[in-house]
């Protein structure tokens, strides 16, 4: 009876870490790949599209909580390794057995995931570790891997990824690089009192407000220009019809930073990040639905879609607080 305290602390804080209402996005980014290279792929090639990408996200999760204890511990005394929840070692620990995981089922699948599963990771610790705190590169070090994770679901399928899939690499690239950006428009003041460096701690609010929206125009001129090009993959008016959703809530999300007086309060930052995060639901799954698997995009999407939205409303709260 004594131990069961310590347990559910334990597992609690472990589901903190993986934070929950992230976790569903980059399983859906791998899946797409795989789906516009061979939408009748068979279904174990698609769970390994979707699991890969999935586990390397929560690799990247715990790396964070790792690299960032000592800011945190200023910061964020509430998160799961400052608190003494998670000890340090074991969130290092994780970050390794995850890579490791990911990337031996992704070398079992294609041996050639290998050219970019090892840069994804090396990028991914060099993000956690140093380039956060090194201004824009930091927040296009965190994109990269998006791109790569749509390469790498063409590859469950294929030998090589569909070249014609590079736009669309290039679009989450540049969509995750703003929200990435956003994201460090939150940790405004609690990066610059930990010494981090980051785009919005060097240049201020307006300057970061002006990427956001060239970040936001880059990645919807490219996902509105691509049917243009390759319209025999996709019924276009699921393409469009979905795809018009997530513009109009990261629309909805950016008017609500350019709006914001200066300089600009932690709340409407989160407040704007939790758009983001369910328009990237949208995002990683309309392409499911527009190359013809719409069953599969619900599947997927929906209850990714319900899971995010409860466990930001349960868990947001707890590990951002507003203030």
């Amino acid at each position: 009876m004594h131990s069961a305290a310590p347990i559910r602390v334990k597992v609690l804080a472990h589901i903190e870490a993986c934070r929950p209402d992230t976790i569903f996005y980059a399983g859906t980014v791998g899946l797409s790949g795989a789906i516009l290279t061979k939408p009748g792929a068979a279904p174990g090639l698609l769970i390994l599209a979707w699991l890969v990408p999935t586990l390397a996200w929560i690799a990247s999760l715990y790396g964070g909580d790792y690299f960032d204890r000592e800011l945190d511990a200023l910061t964020k005394p509430h998160r799961p390794v400052p608190s003494g929840r998670i000890k340090a070692v074991t969130a290092r620990n994780m970050m390794v057995f995850l890579i490791a995981l990911s990337g031996l089922l992704a070398v079992l699948v294609n041996p050639l995931t290998a050219l970019l599963a090892i840069p994804a990771a090396v990028f991914g610790i060099a993000y956690a570790s140093w380039l956060k705190g090194r201004g824009l590169w930091g927040n296009i070090s965190r994109g990269l891997p998006t791109a790569m994770t749509v390469l790498y679901g063409s590859m469950t399928v294929q030998t090589l990824p569909d070249p014609a899939l590079v736009p669309l690499a290039l679009m989450f690239w540049i969509h995750d690089s703003g929200s990435n950006l956003l994201g460090a428009l939150c940790d405004r003041d609690s990066d610059r009192q930990g010494g981090y460096f980051t785009y919005p701690v060097l240049y201020g609010d307006e300057a970061t407000a002006r990427g956001l929206i060239q970040f936001y125009a880059g990645w919807v001129v490219l996902v509105l220009a691509w049917p243009v090009f390759f319209s025999e993959r996709v019924d276009l008016v699921a393409y469009y019809g979905l795809i018009a959703c997530a513009i109009v809530l990261g629309w909805i999300s950016l008017r609500s930073v350019i709006r914001a007086p200066r300089p600009i309060a932690r709340a409407v930052g989160l407040r704007a990040h939790e758009i983001v995060v369910i328009e990237r639901i949208i995002l990683g799954t309309f392409l499911i639905a527009a190359a013809g698997r719409i069953e599969l995009a619900v599947v997927i999407g929906i209850p990714s879609l319900a899971l995010t939205m409860l466990a930001r409303r349960l868990m947001r709260r707890r590990y951002e607080p507003r203030s």
